[in-house]
């Protein structure tokens, strides 16, 4: 008996690494089988290894890829052990990202909802509920809507010169993306929550304080979300949660107690909470699955509202200002153009001024050219298919990535990439190009919900900060910037600093 046991035991013991062997062979041969291109990847970590190990920011990583397969319209990679379509051909990413939006229309991440509530946001729904909750939540962001908020934005926007008047007779080198997160906070909170964040005024405001713990890069961060994406079910059987327990408790309560106030006084302020408010109250079915509208599901939406929606402005305006500070004519001929333009309106920055602007427009979306905060997007195929144009049958869960930074820095479309001309974005020169070789907030059906609301803020920012202020480099500042390789998102290694002063 005591033999038989430790038969079993060696049996056991040389099994595992043997199987083990031929399933990461079978799935490191997928792409040569198929006789598709492909990179050699390390069995471990995949392609993207240099970023998992922090030594390179995954727009880097994906930027080398993109360059050494330009030519191909995609390549054949491994994220860690799973499969990956790279695709470099701006019509193929259309056909995925919008025309088969049915084969892809999921990003392929588990939500692990008992153990991270907030997981079950919008970003990482799938089917009739990503599709209901979505319809529900996109009145939130019609130009009207967005219209009626004008007048919050810009009561921000005063706090906000405010705080830069005391910035600028301080003199000191400003942190930007910072100073500008202060300010998408307080722009979020009172569009969407009601809530007057304070952010600007107060260095340990809770909001701020839980936006810096959202995206503060860290490997423990980096490894849950890997599982998550590519090992979902042990993601599963280890209750990992990708949110820390005093995020989640915090927008919880948060939100609880706000549509709790809400319903008790009958307030209505026709903003994001309200809408949550009217979806809870509905009784209406999340499509065919069944999902509860609890206070669990409600905060997931708020945290996802909220963390994109300051995130993404805050980054673009910090490398917008360090461009401004970096090509002064354009910061001149920015201000011209924003003076003129509240002339025309007593000075005022109205609505239908702040989208009259046609500089304006160009140096944001030059900004978010160079520097789109989330530098790819993916999605995972939810059905087998067939690449247009080729045999190559993609099974179901395959994954494929959207390299947004590299397809935005690619001579092709944009040359000289590395150089800072908004004039890359007139009519005419945007109809020479392929529509999806610019897509900063993603394509199609799962395009980003919240892309106006985010540029409408970012403008607004801008506007605040360049017409009464000059931007200039300072001692502590990078030219070029240098990118932060352990950040999942764009972010500038060290910072981006300036300096504000008032404009003479």
């Amino acid at each position: 008996m005591w033999a038989i046991s430790v038969v079993s035991l060696w049996m056991l013991l040389l099994g595992i690494p043997i199987a083990l062997y031929f399933y990461l062979r079978r799935q490191f041969s997928f792409w040569s089988d198929r006789n598709a291109p492909y990179k050699e990847a390390d069995w471990i970590f995949g392609n993207l290894a240099e970023f998992v190990r922090g030594k390179r920011s995954l727009a880097e990583v994906s930027l080398d890829l993109y360059k050494e397969f330009k030519g191909s319209r995609f390549v054949g990679i491994w994220e860690f052990h799973s499969p990956t379509l790279f695709v470099i051909d701006p019509e193929l990413l259309r056909d995925i990202l919008v025309k088969d939006f049915a084969s892809w229309s999921t990003r392929g991440t588990a939500a692990n909802v008992d153990v991270d509530p907030l997981s079950a946001n919008l970003i990482h729904l799938n089917g009739d509920t990503w599709k209901s909750v979505r319809a529900k939540l996109t009145p939130t962001f019609t130009s009207g809507k967005l219209k009626q908020m004008h007048y919050l934005l810009l009561e921000c926007g005063k706090d906000f010169e405010k705080y830069l008047n005391a910035v600028a007779t301080d003199g000191k080198p400003l942190e930007a993306r910072e100073m500008s997160a202060k300010f998408t906070t307080d722009v979020i909170g009172s569009c969407a929550f009601g809530i007057q964040m304070n952010s600007l005024n107060d260095e340990d405001a809770v909001f701020r304080r839980m936006g810096r713990k959202i995206f503060e890069p860290s490997t423990k961060g980096k490894i849950v979300r890997a599982l998550q994406r590519h090992f979902p079910g042990l993601f599963k059987f280890l209750n990992l949660s990708t949110h820390e327990q005093e995020l989640t408790d915090f927008f919880l309560k948060i939100t609880k107690e706000n549509l709790e106030y809400r319903e008790r006084n009958n307030l209505q302020r026709h903003d994001f909470m309200d809408l949550l408010r009217n979806m809870k109250n509905s009784g209406e079915p999340l499509g065919k699955d069944d999902v509860e509208i609890d206070y669990r599901f409600l905060a997931a939406q708020a945290f996802v509202f909220f963390a994109a929606g300051f995130e993404t402005s805050s980054t673009a305006i910090s490398f917008c200002l360090h461009e401004l500070a970096v090509n002064q004519d354009i910061q001149d001929r920015l201000r011209d153009e924003i003076n003129e333009t509240k002339a025309a309106s007593d000075g005022e920055v109205t609505w239908d001024g702040l989208n009259s602007m046609k500089y304006l427009d160009m140096v944001v979306a030059e900004t978010l050219r160079k520097y789109p905060p989330i530098p790819v997007t993916s999605r995972c195929a939810v059905k087998p298919y067939r690449i247009p144009g080729t045999d190559i049958e993609l099974p179901e869960r395959t994954g494929c990535i959207a390299p947004i930074y590299a397809l935005h820095h690619d001579p092709e479309y944009y040359p000289e990439p590395d150089k800072f001309i908004p004039e890359r974005f007139t009519d005419e020169a945007k109809s020479q190009r392929p529509a999806l070789a610019y897509l900063p907030f993603g394509s199609g059906p799962r395009v980003c919900i919240g892309l106006r609301f985010a540029e409408q803020q970012t403008k607004l920012g801008l506007v605040k900060l360049v017409e009464n202020f000059k931007i200039t480099l300072c001692e502590k500042s990078q030219n070029p910037l240098q990118l932060d390789p352990k950040a999942r998102f764009l972010v500038a290694k060290g910072g981006i600093w300036i300096r504000i002063s008032k404009n003479s």
